[in-house]
């Protein structure tokens, strides 16, 4: 008899592309939950195309896809029109998760944001991860909150690249994906604890995983130092 996962009986969808959205969700599909990937018409998620490839039979796969995508369905789905969002918003109604890692403001402008999907499901909980956050004040044109960020531009306003290499040289971009990979795990932790939190409250919430944020906790021991 197999035994049951933690997260069983969890259903999660996915608005992700290439590995931080993907990374979170995967931990949630080994743990058991329901991951649907919701993937644009034609393309797909990026990562699809981008090699290594392993060839099986007549059809080439992409190793890294496949490597942030196991134990997950796969949904076609065209948010940009009213009947993917009409679709996707039944989906919500069943559902107890969102993941997206899109540029910020792209879901909301879609009607596809937490505060509209709230309405559909008030037990709902929206996972965003971002290069700098999503929970900022609009009004402060210091806020970076919606700029677009890759990997290499967290790690190194972080720091982190700076403890990387050489002393004698520039700083060194980290492990491959380490801002990624790391904010994935970041954004589970903080769906399980809203998923608990939820148990005592009935209500669902947004968690907001900033890569910069992440990448500055990550390096919390230098930051000490230096402000010691």
């Amino acid at each position: 008899m197999t035994e049951a996962r933690p997260l069983e009986g969890v259903r999660v969808l996915g608005v992700e592309q290439y590995m931080s959205a993907p990374y979170c969700t995967l931990l949630l599909a080994d743990a058991g939950a329901e991951v649907i990937k919701i993937e644009r018409p034609g393309q797909g998620d990026p990562r699809r195309s981008i090699g290594p490839f392993a060839q099986a039979g007549h059809e080439k796969m992409a190793g890294g896809f496949m490597a942030y995508n196991r134990n997950k369905k796969s949904l076609t789905l065209d948010l940009a029109s009213p009947d993917g969002q009409t679709i996707f918003k039944r989906l919500v109604e069943v559902s107890d998760v969102v993941v997206e890692n899109l540029r910020p403001g792209s879901m909301d402008r879609k009607g596809l944001g937490f505060e509209a999907l709230r309405d559909v499901n008030p037990r709902l909980i929206y996972a965003g991860i971002s290069g700098f956050g999503r929970v900022h004040d609009v009004e402060d044109e210091r806020s970076y909150g919606d700029r677009p960020a890759f990997d290499i531009v967290a790690e190194a306003m972080s720091g982190i690249m700076n403890l990387v290499g050489f002393e004698d040289k520039p700083p060194s971009w980290t492990i491959y994906g380490l801002a990624d990979i790391y904010s994935g795990v970041s954004a589970a932790l903080g769906v399980l604890q809203a998923l608990y939190m939820r148990e005592r409250t009935g209500e669902g919430q947004f968690v907001d995983s900033s890569m910069l944020d992440n990448m500055i906790a990550l390096n919390e021991r230098m930051v000490m130092l230096y402000s010691l």
